[in-house]
């Protein structure tokens, strides 16, 4: 299994996948329905964006990742968000997450997670629930709602954390991947800004263009 060293505590920690490591940015697709997630993903995989997050906040969710699993193969990087519970944890795994995402401090998730050798991002805010879900054993932690604090916020956090891997996710325009990413972020996760309306029926052509932006901002602020 792909890990890093432990946890303060003695846990293991998966590793973040390649693709993450490689691209800095996951796509999160939240949607009123299924229906448009297929064709969405596909344009985003195209223009080199491979890392998206299924949220269960969505109809179907789990089984839109099986229809995307078979789609795409090893060239997609599929994981699951929202997850809050044990049981919505297994249950993703079973489905074929490859990674699992939290909106919240859940120490239970990082558990399911580790134990199941996939990568897990739980969330936090505060310096106090970004250490704790570090030191269960996550892969990196999601600052939510990261629009709320910015990207000095960061900054000031890796001062006395430098050895935490911090994922902001909630609000972040794309014109915001560079700065976090100078940061210190390891990767940044985008929703509405990136998908615009093509969850809804709507413009993929606009919708890899975005993506292929964001690319190039994380990569060139990687530069």
């Amino acid at each position: 299994m792909n890990t890093v060293p432990p946890s303060p505590y003695g846990r293991r920690r998966t590793a973040p996948s390649e693709a993450l490591l490689r691209t800095g940015v996951v796509a999160v697709l939240r949607a009123d329905s299924p229906d448009h997630l297929l064709p969405a993903a596909g344009a985003l995989v195209e223009a080199g964006l491979v890392c998206l997050e299924l949220t269960l906040t969505t109809p179907g969710a789990l089984e839109a990742l099986e229809r995307m699993r078979s789609e795409f193969g090893e060239a997609a990087d599929i994981g699951v968000g929202s997850v809050r519970s044990a049981v919505e944890a297994r249950r993703s795994v079973d489905a074929g997450a490859a990674f699992l995402v939290s909106p919240a401090v859940a120490a239970e998730v990082v558990e399911e997670g580790v134990g199941a050798g996939v990568p897990v991002y739980p969330g936090g805010f505060t310096p106090t629930e970004l250490a704790a879900v570090w030191d269960a054993g996550a892969t990196a932690v999601k600052l939510f709602p990261a629009s709320t604090p910015g990207p000095a916020y960061l900054k000031a956090f890796a001062d006395p954390y430098p050895e935490v891997r911090v994922m902001p996710t909630g609000g972040i325009g794309l014109d915001d991947v560079g700065p976090w990413i100078r940061a210190g972020a390891l990767a940044v996760g985008l929703g509405g800004a990136l998908s615009g309306d093509a969850l809804y029926g709507g413009d993929l052509a606009a919708l890899a263009q975005r993506a292929r932006r964001a690319l190039d901002a994380a990569a060139g602020a990687r530069a």
